[in-house]
């Protein structure tokens, strides 16, 4: 039976049943929200680093504010998918919005105080930081809370699909949301685009709460996972290789998103708005094989989790390997799109996977773990990336990042903790003679 909302935004029948989900409006509704956050996440990075210098605050404190806010997504991001679990999907879906619009704001504020004079040094730096953590800590909620809710409404033969077609949203962020980032500043000041962000994520928080329908109250029979039944999952040999995974992918993106500026300055011999301008084009072509991959390749492909994670490994331990040897822009814009293929089949196979493995009753827990151990990597990758980068030069941390591609393929094929437990569609009853 099909979702319709109810009556009362806020509150859903009890007793109706939980809806298939498609390409349709709880799809359409859900993705348009999460490009929010993708989008405002990639433009708050663009415009981070010239704030920070007009705020006459050190370079590496942006490193520090953006460490910060990952740290608590990981520490929280498991209570709030065992959350919704008690609940609902829809409540915390809103409330993770609202939080990261709140963060935003916040942020803005700090910004235009610091501009003003009213704060300065140490201070101002505090309140950037704790401005963000308000999105690792609260704004966390969303992203395992949706997932959740695509888990609930999936057959394990769509399900890898339709979580990669959610997580296109972000990569659709990440492709624009610098370029538009860079229009608005130069229209209407650095604190702008912070600001619209954060009247969006209302917006969306907004539009959660009235349109997304959960005709499906929380489960009395489903036991809300305790916190303790979730650090089990962890070791739960169902789950583990899955998160084993995600986490050395996780490191594979922050290093790989650290270096790949200075690489590409160093190796061309550019720097100021050249280098910049580079950069961004390697960005975007990433994203958009990334986007390409997910929504236009991966639905066509009959593999399960487990062969996604193997063939997303080794494609993107092939664009590594180019990456060290690319002579010129291009052969380095080669590289980053093939990145984004390997990325666009990794990690919705590990995400996937890990949805598949656990029961209903645990993909709200299972999804808080997938969602922390994507940010967890990027905790670790300033000292994997930038301090080997200044220390051993510039292919080193190239270098290490391709054997951990190595060692993830390897054991993605050999693990007997992963399965294809999704290789072919359900069968179609025939119809009635």
């Amino acid at each position: 039976m099909a979702d319709s909302p109810g009556p009362d935004p806020f509150a859903a029948p009890p007793a109706a049943a939980t809806a298939p989900i498609g390409r349709n409006r709880q799809f359409k509704l859900l993705w348009t929200c999460m490009l929010v956050i993708g989008a405002g996440n990639s433009m708050l990075l663009a415009v981070a680093p010239p704030l920070v210098r007009e705020l006459h605050l050190g370079d590496s404190s942006v490193g520090w504010i953006f460490s910060l806010s990952a740290l608590l997504w990981v520490l929280a991001s498991p209570y709030w998918g065992r959350l919704s679990d008690g609940i609902g999907r829809k409540p915390t879906i809103a409330f993770g919005l609202f939080a990261y619009a709140v963060s935003m704001g916040a942020f803005g504020t700090a910004v235009m105080l610091g501009q003003s004079g009213a704060l300065s040094g140490f201070g101002l730096f505090v309140s950037l930081m704790l401005a963000r953590s308000i999105f690792g800590a609260f704004g966390s909620a969303s992203s395992p809370s949706a997932q959740a809710y695509i888990a609930d409404r999936t057959t394990a033969f769509e399900r890898t699909a339709q979580l990669a077609g959610l997580s296109s949203a972000f990569a659709v962020g990440q492709a624009f949301g610098p370029g538009i980032c860079a229009w608005l500043t130069a229209r209407f000041g650095a604190v702008f685009p912070i600001w619209m962000v954060g009247v969006l994520a209302l917006c969306a928080s907004l539009a959660i709460l009235f349109f997304l329908p959960e005709r499906t109250a929380p489960h009395s029979k489903r036991q809300r996972a305790s916190f303790m039944d979730s650090l089990a999952l962890i070791t739960d040999r169902r789950l583990s290789g899955y998160l084993i995974y995600g986490f050395a992918l996780s490191i594979v993106a922050g290093v790989t998103v650290q270096v790949f500026g200075l690489f590409t300055m160093d190796r061309l011999g550019v720097s100021g708005a050249a280098g910049t301008q580079m950069i961004s084009y390697g960005f975007m072509a990433n994203a958009l094989a990334l986007l390409f991959t997910q929504l236009v390749v991966l639905p066509r492909l009959n593999m399960g989790p487990r062969s996604f994670m193997i063939w997303g490994a080794g494609i993107s331990c092939a664009a590594v390997v180019l990456q060290i040897f690319a002579p010129n822009l291009e052969v380095l814009l080669a590289s980053q799109a093939l990145l984004g293929l390997g990325a666009g089949l990794a990690r919705p196979g590990f995400t996937g996977g890990a949805s598949v493995a656990v029961e209903p009753h645990e993909q709200g827990a299972a999804a808080g773990l997938v969602v922390a151990v994507n940010g967890a990597g990027f905790i670790f990758s300033p000292l994997v990336g930038g301090v080997v980068y200044e220390h051993f030069g510039m292919n080193a941390p190239l270098a290490i990042v391709a054997a951990v591609l190595t060692f993830m393929a390897t054991f993605a094929i050999v693990s007997r903790r992963l399965r294809d437990v999704v290789t072919a569609p359900p069968p179609v009853d025939p119809p009635p003679s």
